[in-house]
């Protein structure tokens, strides 16, 4: 069975609202919340997270730590497709099987990552729901600065299998 657009809406506007955000991202991602990791902007075509520069997230050079910026960019590819997961009758196992980053400019103040490519995340779900097999997928997230300067450069490899309904 396909995913529910409807039902999709309606998890991307749940994810969106702070109060529910912050419950998940506490539960699930004590670490993020804990860092200050934000969820802007989330539709069929993007996913916009962000995360602020300050002690919780810095490093010994007054920079933010790399590893911090990878949960700002993992999410802002994960988001989406989680929110699919829990938009279709069937159960779906996802996770990172590599990643790679490229570091451009030191990030300082709050850093904004984006990620494109929703669609291709839809595209190998209902892919791996088609055939029964897992299905890797290669999505970036741009992180850039306030004035706009990219930071980093990421691409995570996530693996999707559509299981058995719930």
């Amino acid at each position: 069975m396909p995913i529910d657009d409807d039902r999709l809406a309606a998890e991307y506007k749940g994810l969106l609202g702070p109060i529910k955000f912050r419950l998940f991202s506490l539960v699930s991602m004590p670490a993020a919340r804990f860092a200050g990791l934000r969820l802007d902007r989330l539709d069929n075509e993007t996913c916009v997270t962000s995360i602020p520069g300050g002690w919780r997230s810095q490093n010994p050079f007054k920079t933010m730590y790399w590893a911090v910026q990878g949960m700002g960019a993992e999410l802002a590819t994960g988001a989406p497709p989680f929110a699919m997961s829990r938009s279709m009758p069937e159960r779906l196992r996802m996770f990172v099987v590599g990643t790679e980053a490229t570091f451009v400019k030191r990030a300082k103040g709050r850093i904004t990552f984006t990620c494109d490519e929703v669609s291709a995340s839809r595209e190998a779900i209902e892919r791996s729901r088609d055939s029964g097999e897992s299905v890797d997928c290669d999505l970036s997230s741009v992180g850039r600065d306030s004035s706009g300067d990219v930071v980093s450069e990421w691409v995570f490899k996530w693996n999707f299998l559509v299981m058995e309904k719930r």
